[in-house]
């Protein structure tokens, strides 16, 4: 009599694509060890840029949602993106893993970019836009704070367009670096010595 070969129990989750929620809903256990249960397939499909956006921003109280945003920075997202580390997905994981605070499910929402053209210096930043992209990252602070902090991030920004015009070659990076450490002085000097 011939029976039915059993199909192994993991086969399911085999054929399953990477699943955001579930890895969210790790990140928030604070599982260290989830990345390993993961088929390579599955691991591949992990992406570790979406993971910082999705896992920085959660509803919830002012201050979990501060701590979110900026653990999520300082532990992972300003790493994640060094050329040695971004060849190895398990440590970006456990970097994501090391930035939650484990207090168990959170809910994560997806808050927009500020604009590509806008990131990369490509075109001028508008009030109105950042100052919407602001309300959402932080929807308990007060209008006129908002409106502060877009109204700061266009000059910041417009300064940082006029020294990659200046250093052409620079790369972003390398211009943000610049911007925190040269003065409206020094710019307008290096300006006069080159006939502007």
């Amino acid at each position: 009599m011939a029976t039915k070969a059993k199909t192994p129990v993991n086969e399911k989750f085999e054929k399953q694509d990477f699943d955001l929620f579930e890895a969210l809903n790790a990140l928030d256990k604070k599982d260290y060890a989830w990345f390993d249960k993961l088929t390579e397939d599955q691991q591949r499909k992990f992406v570790p840029f979406m993971m910082t956006h999705w896992m920085s921003a959660i509803k919830g109280n002012s201050e979990l949602q501060a701590y979110y945003v900026m653990n999520t920075e300082y532990t992972a997202n300003k790493y994640l993106f060094n050329e040695y580390v971004q060849k190895h997905p398990k440590l970006q994981w456990l970097m994501l893993c090391a930035a939650s605070p484990g207090l168990g499910k959170q809910f994560h929402q997806w808050i927009p970019h500020i604009t590509q053209s806008v990131s990369k210096l490509k075109s001028a930043a508008k009030v109105k836009d950042i100052k919407e992209y602001y309300a959402k990252i932080y929807p308990n602070a007060d209008s006129d704070s908002i409106q502060e902090v877009a109204e700061a991030f266009v000059v910041d920004q417009k300064r940082k367009m006029h020294l990659s015009e200046l250093f052409p070659n620079l790369k972003i990076q390398d211009i943000e670096t610049l911007n925190h450490l040269i003065t409206d002085t020094e710019i307008e000097a290096y300006e006069r010595e080159r006939g502007n």
